[in-house]
């Protein structure tokens, strides 16, 4: 909080180091971020001062995917000290060993305000030894890697992004987005990052999100059949949505039904369903000021008490709390005020 204070009004060097080839998003996306909170936020003067700059000799940064951007300069000749340091590496490029670089990271992390990592930029952290002892995250698929690789690193494959002490780490692609909007909420609070999110047209997610949701999940069916069910259910999550009605729509007996969802998804229908009226619900706290009860009808809970326990036993915390939470300042409190007692 005393931070904050402090340096609400500043402008902010941002500096993205970047070791390509890269995906692409993952430097645009914040790049993205960060100009958009200059634009909404700044009235008249820029919140941030992004600077993308490489190892790469040229200057120029090449994208997996075709493109490519040329860094304002070398990492070498960065002058000055920035606020936040932002490394992003291509999965190429996990495996570089370059002393230079990684004494030039070891200096930002004692002397800027924030170092994070986008995707497997986690490698080069680790191998920088600033990961040791601490918590972070990475993409899913580089979970195993990273904490076989350096085992005094507690790896979480599940969360979008990790805050350990001033060293953030992200699952990469779309969660580097999570993360510079988690650093403008730091900046300038959540009012102003639900801003840019909105602007953006992005969920406002949090680190305690997973990095792949129920209804990402629902597009990795292998049929038409169940992933039309998949949808239609996202659909219509106000109606009871009873297995036997579920198998009726895709033309299967009970048991059938049962055992085919459970083989395609990974879990029963009755859990699948859990997991989408608690996404469904999550949303609509986040991003809405819907009563209480309004949410637990529009989720298809049958009441408040009911998704209140639903909430406790899947994600430790209640509705309200998670709205007090994760809607800016204030916002919840004519909700509140509408749902009655606090649940």
């Amino acid at each position: 909080m005393t931070e904050r204070k402090i340096r609400v009004g500043m402008r902010r060097r941002v500096v993205l180091l970047v070791v390509p080839p890269v995906e692409e998003l993952d430097l645009v996306g914040p790049v993205q971020v960060f100009g958009t909170a200059n634009r909404l936020l700044g009235g008249g003067q820029s919140r941030y001062a992004v600077e993308v700059v490489t190892n790469a000799r040229d200057l120029r940064i090449d994208g997996e995917c075709g493109l490519a951007v040329l860094a304002h300069r070398h990492y070498r000749d960065v002058r000055g000290q920035p606020d936040s340091v932002l490394v992003i590496c291509g999965v190429g490029a996990r495996t570089t060993r370059d002393p230079a670089l990684f004494a030039w990271l070891r200096r930002a992390a004692t002397s800027a305000r924030r170092l994070g990592s986008v995707c497997v930029g986690a490698f080069l952290l680790a191998e920088a030894g600033l990961l040791a002892g601490r918590r972070a995250t990475v993409h899913w698929k580089y979970a195993r890697e990273l904490a076989d690789r350096y085992r005094e690193v507690s790896v979480e494959s599940r969360p979008l992004w990790v805050q350990d002490g001033n060293i953030y780490t992200s699952a990469g692609v779309s969660a580097g987005i999570d993360l510079a909007l988690a650093w403008v909420e730091e900046d300038h609070g959540t009012a102003a990052s639900l801003k840019v999110a909105r602007e953006l047209v992005l969920f406002l997610r949090r680190p305690g999100q997973d990095q792949v949701s129920v209804s990402l999940a629902a597009q990795a069916s292998h049929t038409k059949v169940m992933h039309e069910l998949q949808v239609w259910m996202a659909e219509h999550l106000d109606q009871p949505l009873p297995v036997d009605v579920l198998a009726d729509r895709a033309a299967m007996s009970p048991r059938n039904f049962a055992r085919v969802f459970a083989r395609e998804l990974g879990a029963t229908p009755v859990r699948y369903l859990v997991q989408l009226r608690v996404e469904a619900a999550r949303r609509l706290l986040e991003q809405t000021d819907k009563g209480l009860a309004q949410v637990a009808s529009a989720s298809g809970f049958a009441s408040v008490d009911v998704m209140r326990r639903v909430f406790l036993r899947t994600l430790g915390t209640t509705p309200h709390r998670y709205r007090r939470h994760f809607q800016p300042d204030g916002a919840h409190h004519n909700s509140a005020l509408r749902a009655g007692p606090t649940t």
